[in-house]
């Protein structure tokens, strides 16, 4: 009888300590998760180790003109003819390739295949293909721009922004924002705000007037005309944009300061991005999640700090079924504590290398050919610069759950065993048997 009970109570202790190893392990990332990915440090750290602030400029201007923005067309010439097409050229091209190849070419969800181009190019030469509202410009300025930042450079951009935006004022704005984002998520404050201080202040300044004349000296040079507009003075409404002799430059930079404070006066003094809740407004939805996304990351944030209460609970059970003497509670602790520390360093140690092969693997292929490869790289070190901040927030932990584990582990065995029933009122259920 004596045996039974203890088989019975070390399997039962065991199935907890099972447990508690799995439940240790889950904890311990969502633990992390809940410190580290909720903590606006992390992402302001990782932009500061990756220098954006000072590359923002660059990526932005090769953006802006990549030649997919500037001409959309020339990545899917037939998407740009559905759009827009006459009805007869409509007809035709549904004829041609079927309504759901149509649709589905039409919304931009795919690129048509060669036959699909084949057996649409007799109805765009029988009815012509559409042609865009306005022609894109030679470097790639998008479309929709007006005409003056459509003759912007790469390079012009970067210059443009580096004036609006120093890195120390975007670093300023971005950190406050980022703060205030986090703050919200937590339910520390009911809205998000970006502050346009730093903006207006540089338009007022010097940097102002650096501004424009970086603006007229990417466009053409100015004609007679222009130049007599000039001359008898600009409003925000007829500012002509056109490149003047310097001379006329130096003359102008009174009227410039001018049309620039008036410009100013418009701006408003902050953004909000997240605007607080009306008076009297209630949390949508019923339950422990409801419907209101906030309430839901908050209760889910819950949920991951108090998640470390569960394998603590397992550890308990596994004490009341098998601890039964110091020997016993150092190999009953130490094991599953070794196992989770051994586990979880495990998984540490290889977030970084699988989120670089999954990258290649899964994200590389989906990345749209019409954004720079510059751009997708800068992406992939940032977010690899936060997962292995992440990673190290793991490491640390497990190192020390494997450490104290290994050494109950390994005390136990200095330690004689002792002759105590195994099972807790086992000796009085005997004598009363």
């Amino acid at each position: 009888m004596r045996k039974f009970f203890t088989v019975i109570a070390r399997i039962i202790a065991a199935l907890f300590a099972i447990l508690f190893v799995v439940t240790l392990i889950l904890a311990i990332l969502l633990t992390t998760l809940n410190q580290q990915m909720f903590n606006a440090r992390l992402y302001k750290n990782a932009l500061v180790q990756q220098n954006i602030y000072e590359r923002l400029p660059e990526i932005v201007g090769l953006a802006l003109t990549n030649s997919f923005v500037g001409n959309p067309c020339s990545q899917n010439q037939l998407a740009c003819s559905i759009d827009g097409a006459s009805p007869e050229l409509k007809a035709c091209l549904i004829s041609a390739m079927g309504s759901a190849a149509f649709e589905a070419i039409g919304s931009g969800n795919r690129k048509p295949t060669d036959q699909e181009l084949q057996l649409a190019q007799p109805c765009l030469e029988q009815y012509g293909a559409p042609q865009p509202s306005s022609p894109p410009s030679g470097n790639g300025a998008a479309v929709g721009m007006p005409p003056f930042m459509q003759n912007l450079t790469a390079a012009n951009w970067q210059a443009i922004l580096t004036i609006l935006l120093p890195p120390d004022n975007l670093k300023t704005m971005t950190e406050s924002t980022l703060d205030q984002l986090f703050a919200y998520l937590n339910g520390q404050t009911n809205t998000v705000t970006v502050s346009l201080d730093k903006l207006k202040g540089t338009l007022k300044g010097p940097g102002g007037i650096d501004l424009i004349l970086q603006l007229l000296n990417s466009q053409p040079p100015c004609t007679s005309q222009e130049l007599t507009q000039m001359a008898n003075g600009m409003s925000t409404d007829d500012f002509v944009f056109c490149k003047p002799p310097q001379d006329v430059l130096t003359a102008l930079a009174p009227q410039f300061q001018s049309i620039l404070n008036s410009v100013v006066q418009q701006i408003p003094d902050v953004i909000t991005l997240i605007k607080p809740p009306a008076p009297g407004t209630t949390s949508l939805g019923n339950g422990p999640f409801g419907a209101d996304p906030t309430s839901t990351f908050r209760t889910l944030r819950l949920i991951m700090r108090v998640s470390l209460l569960i394998p603590f609970a397992f550890l308990l059970l596994v004490t009341l079924f098998a601890v039964r003497s110091l020997k016993s509670w150092m190999r009953w602790w130490g094991i599953p504590i070794f196992i989770s520390g051994a586990v979880a360093l495990g998984i540490g140690l290889l977030i970084l290398p699988g989120f670089n092969a999954a990258w290649t693997a899964f994200i590389v292929p989906r990345i749209p050919p019409f954004i720079p490869a510059d751009i997708a790289g800068i992406g992939q070190e940032l977010v690899r610069t936060i997962i292995h901040s992440l990673s190290g927030s793991i490491i640390l932990p497990a190192i020390f759950l494997l450490v104290v584990g290994l050494a109950a582990w390994i005390g136990s065995t200095f330690i004689k065993s002792q002759t105590t029933p195994d099972v807790p009122g086992e000796s009085s259920l005997t004598h009363a048997i």
